[in-house]
């Protein structure tokens, strides 16, 4: 080992024991080896494995991790060598008696594990025909080291997806690892009711009382492999950058405010987090909805729920939770009191996080919607409170001028090649050189300042200063100020939606637009103004014998679990005049994980017919005091 990173001196032994051993495949390590050998693939997927042989030859000298020998491939990227190991596990498989436990230690394996192709990605629903299996827990190398003495600076890409779809396939970091000298590395986690589900009696089997966060686990176990063995690959443990964009970004803060990844990284570069309060619900709400997750999985009664709910298959579990990045049917990341002390806000705003340098910013489109004003610049102001250094920035800029920077549209230019790209012209090229001069340069130094490009100040309060990227780099201030990325528009017209099946109407603004997807159980139409965080409305129509009374019907909404209360009252702007309605209540349920919200609720044939309002989130500095009763207009019973 100490005579260079291919350990010439084994190859002679290695090749015979290669000969006459069985070689233990990277993507399985429980015995599935076989039967996925046995599987046919895709004429798409074969292709693909057809294009990277011509560009990729298989390693035959090991790398020594601490649960055994990896091999990869050498990848010819315009003439220079990077190697890739896709597919290195960095914790046992959380199937079985593991679904919905911390993260285990991998087995240690013999022979040597061939990571040439990438895992299974996690369960979920998306129109990839990518592998998937609840056995995910693994990670992608590459490094263009020439030896094990060498000590890159590592740069860790934590993957979007509304922490419901993502896959460590994207991005391919070949590129930017060969041109920046950077040992690249990314990372899988569990995810949706598979990552984060809680529930009860999962916290009472819990020594600390806790469930859920399971995907946010696996990141730091992912951190902690790379700590223990990113040195053999040529990278620099005590450099280690972490970086994600969307629920990526988010992640980037989650383990900014965690006490358990203390060490394990020290730069963090958050680019468009999605992250509010109602992205961070407390465990007992978290929990409310694991109990109705399995009576919607049909084993609430049974005998050992916990056994029940682990015997079903990863597909029923996905099918039973919406791919969406709002609703109360989610199963997201919970302020549980120990993995997550409190919401991260809060933590950076007492100084108690991570105290390692942050990037932190998002695309200028992105700003022009409701999910993300904000956001950045309280995390900001928070770090910089506390002497902490920050830089923030907005990237507006979009191929050859097309428009504002649209979400994470800013990793294309960060990863990819740009020069390769259609409709990329050479401001394009321009924009993606400095950028990732600036990342690379933070990833080096935890300061993005480099000679030769526009002087980036850290964030303070008082100054308000951040960076725009596009055409030219310029230093602004006013920070995401209203309107600032988008013009105001003018109010518009009400809308009126009939329902002619149940008999009823109601008007809400012309310019929100009917959602198709994902509406959640019961649902049969949901208008809202945007994707995210947003005002929105749904229709929901239940059987009357789930309850005699709205709380009954709608426990997720009207539990009293502190921060909830529950205020009946008359709205002024409802009209009941169907003599078939046998029951009506009006509830409004008040701050709900940052949301004000209504609902108005009624009996006709047997039925439960409930209108759910929410109001812009309470947390922006923007809304004002949810209005609920007047957001939806008129409803009418006939």
């Amino acid at each position: 080992m100490k005579n260079g990173f291919w350990y010439k001196l084994l190859v002679p032994f290695l090749v015979l024991m290669l000969i006459v051993s069985v070689t233990v495949s990277c993507n399985g390590t429980e015995g599935e080896q076989e039967e996925e050998e046995e599987e046919e693939v895709g004429e798409q997927e074969e292709e693909e494995e057809e294009e990277e042989e011509e560009e990729s030859t298989l390693l035959v000298d090991p790398i020594m991790t601490d649960s055994g020998l990896v091999s990869g491939t050498l990848v010819d990227d315009a003439g220079e060598e990077v190697r890739v190991y896709k597919g290195i596990p960095f914790a046992a498989p959380p199937v079985g008696d593991l679904r919905w436990e911390p993260p285990q230690s991998v087995e240690p394996w013999e022979g040597v594990l061939e990571c040439t192709d990438f895992a299974p990605i996690a369960p979920q629903v998306t129109s990839s025909d990518a592998e998937q299996s609840e056995d995910c827990l693994y990670l992608n190398v590459y490094t263009p080291a020439k030896n094990t003495t060498d000590r890159l600076p590592v740069f860790v890409s934590i993957h979007g997806g509304a922490m419901v779809i993502g896959s460590s396939r994207s991005p391919d970091m070949t590129y930017f690892a060969r041109t920046n000298n950077v040992v690249g590395v990314s990372i899988a986690y569990r995810l949706g009711g598979l990552g984060f589900f809680a529930h009860p009696l999962l916290s009472e089997e819990s020594e600390n009382e806790v469930s859920g966060n399971y995907g946010l686990m696996d990141q730091v176990a992912a951190l902690e492999w790379v700590q223990e063995n990113i040195a053999a690959f040529g990278g620099d443990p005590d450099n280690v950058t972490i970086h994600g964009c969307s629920s990526g970004g988010e992640s980037v803060l989650f383990l900014m405010a965690s006490p358990f990844s203390e060490g394990l990284f020290h730069q963090a570069i958050a680019d468009a987090g999605v992250y509010g309060e109602t992205r961070t619900p407390p465990l007992a709400e978290m929990e409310v909805r694991g109990e109705n997750l399995a009576v919607t999985l049909g084993v609430s009664e049974e005998p050992d729920v916990l056994a029940a709910l682990r015997a079903l298959s990863a597909d029923e579990i996905v099918a039973a939770v919406p791919v969406s990045t709002s609703g109360t049917e989610l199963q997201l990341p919970n302020v549980d009191g120990w993995f997550l002390p409190d919401y991260p806000l809060n933590v950076f705003e007492a100084g108690d996080q991570q105290n390692v340098p942050l990037m932190i910013g998002s695309g200028s489109a992105d700003l022009a919607g409701e999910w993300n004003q904000y956001g950045d610049k309280n995390f900001a102001c928070a770090m910089s409170s506390v002497s902490s250094l920050v830089y923030a920035w907005v990237f507006d800029h979009a191929p050859c001028g097309s428009g504002g920077g649209t979400h994470c549209l800013d990793m294309t230019y960060l990863f990819a090649e740009i020069s390769t790209l259609e409709n990329m012209c050479d401001v394009d090229i321009e924009v993606s050189e400095a950028m990732v001069t600036m990342w690379v340069q933070f990833a080096r130094t935890g300061d993005p300042n480099i000679e030769g490009l526009i002087e980036w100040p850290a964030y303070e309060e008082d100054t308000d200063q951040y960076l725009e990227i596009g055409d030219p780099l310029q230093v602004e201030t006013g920070l995401y100020e209203p309107g600032k990325y988008a013009e105001e528009e003018p109010p518009s017209e009400a809308v009126t939606y009939t329902n002619d099946e149940y008999g009823f109407s109601l008007e809400y603004p012309g310019n929100w637009n009917e959602k198709t997807a994902d509406l959640g159980p019961g649902v049969i139409w949901r208008v809202g103004a945007g994707t995210y965080f947003v005002p929105a409305v749904r229709i929901i129509v239940r059987d009357e014998s789930e309850g005699a009374t709205l709380e009954e019907v709608f426990t997720v909404h009207l539990t009293e679990d502190g921060d909830k209360t529950i205020d009946t009252y008359i709205a002024s702007d409802v009209t009941i005049n169907d003599t078939d309605v046998t029951q009506a209540e009006v509830a409004y349920t008040g701050s709900s994980g940052g949301y004000e919200s209504m609902i108005i609720g009624l009996i006709k044939d047997g039925k439960w017919i409930i209108i759910e309002v929410y109001t812009v989130p309470a947390y922006f500095p923007f809304a004002d005091e949810g209005q609920p009763a007047e957001i939806i207009g008129t409803v009418t019973f006939e």
